[in-house]
C-alpha cells in the first residue's frame, strides 16, 4: 500500500420491535418482491407475477422427501439454498448473512409459506455440485445459490439437465442463462445509471482513470457502451495500479484530454477518488467546473476532500437498505453487508411466486416478468440471459463527505 493509501473496496461479493406488526402487513401487501400479492390496480408498483392470481393454488401431490442441511420453514414446496457456510474468510460470512437473511425473510413471511432446506458448499465448485444434485433429488422446486461464479458453473451443469431454475448471488453476468438467473449488484447497472444521469444533466464529453483490474475493465466497457447509445463521448481512459506513481503516470497521460472533457469518472473505492482528484490536479487539470462521477464503490469510499463535493455516484437506496440492515442487526445482533438484501429478496419473491402459482410457478416466463419485482434492494428484474436490470439512486457528495439524493431510485420500469 503506498504512503498514498490508495486502495480499492470490495464491491458489496429500521424496523424496531415496536414496529414490527407494521413491517410484516407492509411486507405482505406488497412492500417487497412479493408485489404480486397487492391489488392488481396498484399502478405503483410493478406486481412482478404475469396474470390473475389463481383461485386455488396447485398443491403438491407427493410428500417430499427428506432433506440433508438445515430447514427453515415448514411449507408445502421445497426451495433449496446453496451457501458457501464453511469457506474461509469473508466467504463464510456472507454465507452466513445470506442464511440468517432468509430466515428473516420466512419469519416475516409466515413458516407455512415454504420450506428452504440450507446446504454448504463450502465455497468449493465439486461441492456445490454435489448439492445441487442433492437438491433436485429431494425435490426442491427452486434453487437460491450459489455465490460464486466457480460454483455456479458446476451447480448449473446439474440444475439444467433437471430443468430445475437457479437464482444465484454471483455478480459474474458470464455465469447467467440457460435457467441459472442473477440476483446481485451488476456493476454495468451501477456504471450505466451515473453515466446516463450525468449525460442528462448536459454532461456529453468524458475522460475515465480506472483501476488496473476486471472490475475496472467491465466498468470502463459499460461506459462506453452507455455512451455509445446516448450520443456521449469518451475521450480517453487510463488504468491505474494501487501505487502513487502508477495514478501519477495515468493522470499525466490523461491531463490534456481531461482538460477538455466535462466529466471525470473514477469507477474505484477506498482512497481512490481523492487520490485520483489530487493526482489531475499537480498534473494540470482544472477541476473547477467539471463533474467528478463514481459508482457504489464510493459508498464506502473516503469522500471528506472538498475536491469530491459535488460529485455523484450512483448506488443501492440507502434508507431502504437501512431499514433491512436495522431489522437484521436487531435479531442477529450485527449489521450484516449490503449482499444480506439479495437473500431476504430472493425468498420474498419465491414466496410471491408460490402463493400465486404453487410449485409449477419457477418458470422463465415468471422470472422474467418485464414488470419485474421490489424489495429492500429496490426495483429489480431478469433478462433472459440471466441477468438482471435494477434501479439505483444517484448521490450527491457534500462538503465532509455526506451525502444526498439528486435522483431518486425509479419505483418502476418504464414502458413495463
Amino acid at each position: 500500500m503506498s504512503s498514498m493509501g490508495l486502495q480499492s473496496a470490495r464491491t458489496r461479493p429500521e424496523d424496531l420491535p415496536m414496529k414490527a406488526n407494521l413491517t410484516r402487513r407492509r411486507l405482505l401487501l406488497g412492500g417487497l418482491s412479493m408485489l404480486a400479492l397487492a391489488s392488481a390496480g396498484c399502478q405503483s408498483v410493478p406486481t412482478g407475477l404475469p396474470g390473475e392470481p389463481q383461485q386455488q393454488q396447485p398443491s403438491v401431490t407427493e410428500a417430499l422427501p427428506p432433506a440433508n442441511g438445515e430447514i427453515i420453514g415448514a411449507g408445502a414446496v421445497r426451495v433449496a439454498m446453496l451457501l458457501p457456510l464453511s469457506a474461509p474468510g469473508s466467504g463464510g460470512k456472507i454465507g452466513i448473512e445470506l442464511r440468517n437473511a432468509a430466515q428473516l425473510a420466512i419469519e416475516d413471511l409466515g413458516a407455512d409459506s415454504l420450506q428452504i432446506v440450507v446446504k454448504d458448499t463450502a465455497g468449493e465448485p465439486a461441492q456445490a455440485l454435489a448439492m445441487a444434485t442433492e437438491a433436485t433429488a429431494e425435490g426442491s422446486s427452486l434453487v437460491l445459490g450459489p455465490v460464486f461464479a466457480p460454483e455456479v458453473i458446476q451447480a448449473a451443469t446439474v440444475l439444467r439437465q433437471a430443468g430445475k431454475i437457479a437464482i444465484a448471488f454471483s455478480s459474474d453476468q458470464t455465469v447467467a442463462g440457460g435457467g441459472v438467473y442473477l440476483n446481485s449488484f451488476l456493476p454495468q447497472s451501477v456504471v450505466d445509471r451515473t453515466a446516463a444521469y450525468a449525460f442528462s444533466q448536459g454532461y456529453k464529453t468524458f475522460v475515465a482513470m480506472v483501476p488496473n483490474n476486471a472490475a475496472g475493465a467491465l466498468a470502463e466497457r459499460q461506459l462506453q457502451q452507455t455512451l455509445g447509445v446516448l450520443g456521449g463521448a469518451l475521450l480517453q481512459v487510463e488504468r491505474y495500479d494501487p501505487s502513487d506513481a502508477s495514478v501519477q503516470t495515468a493522470a499525466s497521460n490523461i491531463a490534456a484530454k481531461a482538460g477538455e472533457a466535462q466529466a471525470i469518472f473514477i469507477p474505484d473505492g477506498g482512497n481512490s477518488p481523492s487520490a485520483v482528484a489530487a493526482a489531475l490536479r499537480s498534473n494540470g487539470v482544472d477541476l473547477s467546473g467539471k463533474k467528478l462521477l463514481g459508482t457504489g464503490l464510493w459508498s464506502s469510499a473516503v469522500l471528506g476532500d472538498p475536491t469530491l463535493t459535488g460529485a455523484w455516484f450512483a448506488d443501492t437506496d440507502q434508507q431502504k437498505l437501512g431499514e433491512f440492515k436495522a431489522r437484521y442487526a436487531q435479531k442477529f445482533g450485527a449489521e450484516p453487508s449490503t449482499n444480506a438484501v439479495l437473500s431476504y429478496d430472493s425468498v420474498a419473491l419465491a414466496v410471491g411466486i408460490v402463493r400465486l402459482h404453487g410449485p409449477v410457478g419457477f418458470t422463465p416466463a415468471v422470472i422474467e416478468a418485464r414488470s419485474g419485482f421490489t424489495g429492500y434492494g429496490g426495483v429489480f428484474r431478469f433478462g433472459s440471459d440471466g441477468s438482471n436490470q435494477r434501479a439505483y439512486t444517484v448521490y450527491e457528495v457534500l462538503p465532509g463527505g455526506q451525502r444526498k439524493v439528486v435522483s431518486p431510485s425509479p419505483t418502476s420500469f418504464s414502458g413495463a
